[in-house]
């Protein structure tokens, strides 16, 4: 049978024997308890500690190449991220300048037209006063007709604006 021996060298029998040994006395312990000892030597066993090996084999050239890789593709990463924040910054900027190119050239057409604007402005608030002194029912009615008619009216500047683009190219 093969022994096995523990940190300091000993076997477990003979850590089992200094077990039974009053060492102070010199007294050792009787026969009965020493075969109950035997008997259960299957179930005490010194637990020794291993100390944990990692499994992998990596050599230093290895890691080297290792953190190098990871220190290219931060940088990588990194150029990445500004690249887009930077390109984020441009459509931004350009969509700013589209609305207020936008804004100012519909503020100027608006202007362009005057009078006639303010007459428009003027009908459109008579017009919503006169629906909101009648009856909620009435109202009702009135608002849907005069939603259709703006509409109509949408639909009508809509074509003319189509038709002189067409007479515009010729």
């Amino acid at each position: 049978m093969e022994k096995r021996t523990s940190e300091n060298g000993t076997n477990a029998e003979d850590n089992l024997a200094e077990s039974n040994t009053d060492t102070d006395s010199g007294i050792q312990g009787t026969d009965s308890e020493n075969s109950s000892i035997d008997n259960n030597d299957d179930e005490i066993q010194p637990t020794r500690k291993t100390p944990r090996r990692s499994n992998s084999n990596v050599k230093i050239e290895d890691y080297d190449l290792i953190v190098n890789s990871l220190k290219e593709a931060t940088t990588s990463f990194k150029d990445v991220i500004y690249s887009i924040s930077k390109k984020a910054q441009e459509i931004r900027e350009k969509a700013e300048e589209t609305f207020t190119v936008g804004a100012r050239r519909d503020a100027r057409d608006i202007k362009a037209l005057g009078v006639y604007v303010e007459s428009v402005t003027k009908g459109f608030e008579d017009t919503m006063v006169e629906i909101k002194k009648n009856g909620y029912g009435d109202e009702e009615k009135l608002l849907k007709g005069y939603k259709k008619l703006l509409e109509e009216q949408i639909n009508l500047i809509n074509a003319r604006i189509e038709m002189v683009k067409r007479l515009k190219s010729r």
